[in-house]
């Protein structure tokens, strides 16, 4: 069958009707009969028994119909590629995915200037944790995917932005800097295990040979740092969620000094739109002017 056989048998078996169907194809009902006619033709059997006036499907139409659905549905994922394609290719659309901490601190403040200079093209933002990020990055679904540590992964390009240092969060410490072994272990708030901070952490404690143990562990440095607000206990968090989150105290440097590496991800088949250049432009100079305003580190 041909596509708008195909689309005639479709149109006819929704609507019930040829009338409706030709409206619908905005053809005249005497050019879908015709085209109904050819597709039976083609295929060697009746697709519709004509009853008193109306189309009664036959049992070989029923049994095709689950596979036409199929194919509309794919056209229809096909035409909203197209359309994101044209647009993506005209520079009038980015989707963007950041983890939580980052959507909470520079990511928003970068987003409002770019958008303040460039008000008619379209950016939408989520926030997501990495492994999310990379999925979505690798369907399509997402332009570019900013993110604490580095993923290698088939298809996926990494492009480092800045090295965001970690610091301790702790109402009863005041100076700093801080050794591992002198973060008290029975008030650590750690982070989810599946984190880029917290495989880094847990390596550096077992060189030192540490035993640390979190008490409580989180998926977000924000929920560590509330929780570190709230008097939960201290935490190690990225120097730009200990600024950007009210209430804290100073945060401090630890001994010896840790960073974690913040990456902008995208596929690696596709050349980035000028968008995302100038975006990641904006990123690289909003995280080194917050980065500046860490105390001493």
């Amino acid at each position: 069958m041909r596509l708008r056989q195909i689309e005639v048998f479709y149109a006819i078996m929704s609507t019930g009707s040829l009338r409706r169907a030709a409206e619908v194809l905005h053809v005249s009902q005497p050019a879908a009969s015709k085209v109904l006619r050819y597709a039976e033709q083609s295929l060697g059997f009746a697709l519709f028994e004509r009853t008193g006036g109306r189309l009664v499907p036959t049992r070989e139409a029923r049994i095709m119909l689950p596979h036409v659905n199929t194919i509309f549905e794919k056209i229809s994922d096909l035409k909203r590629l197209t359309e994101n394609l044209r647009y993506a290719r005209d520079g009038h659309a980015i989707s963007i995915g950041c983890v939580p901490s980052l959507g909470l601190s520079v990511v928003p403040r970068v987003i409002q200037r770019y958008h303040a200079a460039h008000p008619g093209n379209e950016l939408t933002i989520d926030t997501l944790h990495g492994p999310e990020i990379v999925s979505r990055i690798l369907n399509h679904d997402l332009d570019l995917g900013i993110v604490f540590g580095t993923y290698e992964k088939q298809g996926l390009t990494a492009s480092h932005i800045a090295d965001v240092p970690l610091v301790l969060i702790d109402q009863e410490v005041t100076k700093g800097p801080v050794a591992l072994e002198d973060i008290d272990p029975a008030r650590y708030i750690g982070l989810s295990e599946n984190d880029p901070t917290a495989r880094l952490l847990d390596m550096v404690w077992e060189e030192a040979s540490l035993a640390a143990v979190p008490v409580v562990r989180v998926r977000t440095h924000y929920m560590a740092a509330e929780l570190v607000r709230l008097g939960g206990g201290c935490a190690i968090v990225d120097g730009l969620t200990a600024l950007h989150h009210p209430g804290l105290p100073t945060p401090l440097p630890l001994k010896p000094p840790l960073g974690i590496a913040c990456t902008v991800l995208f596929r690696a088949d596709y050349a980035l739109s000028h968008i995302s250049r100038d975006i990641l432009e904006l990123l690289k100079k909003e995280i080194t002017d917050d980065l500046a305003g860490l105390p001493a580190l």
